[in-house]
C-alpha cells in the first residue's frame, strides 16, 4: 500500500522496551562507559544524519583489551582519536552492569542501562504521523 502521508528520516534508539525518535538533521551521540576489562572510562562520539551513522571520535585513559593502541592527541590524562568512519544505518551496542553506561543525544541523557542491555541505533524513514504519535 502506498501512503500519501509525508515521510521523514529519523534516528531511532531503543533498548527493546523504550523507543526514542529524533527527526534528522544532524545529531551528536555520546556514549560514556567504564571499560569492562580495563575498568577505565571511555567516551565515544557518533554523528548521525540522513545518510547514516558515523563514528567521529574516541577518548580513553589506558591501553589494552580492545582499546586503541594509536591516538592523535594527548589531552591531560585522555588519549584521543578523531575519525570519520561511516558505520551504516544500523548500529548495536551491548552493555553490562559493569559499564555504567550513559548515552546522550545532543547533550541530553537518553539511556543509562544498568543491566544487560542491547541498545540499537538506526536511521530510517518514518511517516510524520507516526513520529507525532511517538512510534515508528
Amino acid at each position: 500500500m502506498i501512503s500519501l502521508l509525508p515521510w521523514k528520516s529519523v534516528l531511532v534508539i531503543t533498548d527493546g522496551n523504550v523507543e526514542k525518535i529524533y527527526p534528522l538533521g544532524e545529531h551528536e551521540i555520546t556514549i560514556e562507559y567504564i571499560h569492562s576489562v580495563e575498568r577505565s572510562k571511555v567516551i565515544e562520539t557518533l554523528n548521525v544524519n540522513e545518510s547514516g551513522i558515523y563514528a567521529t571520535g574516541m577518548k580513553w585513559k589506558d591501553f589494552g583489551a580492545g582499546l586503541p593502541e594509536d591516538f592523535q592527541v594527548l589531552n591531560g590524562s585522555w588519549y584521543e582519536k578523531r575519525i570519520n568512519i561511516y558505520l551504516g544505518k544500523e548500529l548495536d551496542y551491548w552493555f553490562i552492569p559493569l559499564n555504567h553506561a550513559n548515552i546522550t543525544v545532543d547533550g541530553s541523557l537518553t539511556f543509562a542501562p544498568r543491566e544487560d542491555t542491547l541498545i540499537k541505533f538506526r536511521v530510517e524513514s518514518c511517516s510524520i504521523l507516526l513520529i507525532e504519535i511517538r512510534g515508528c
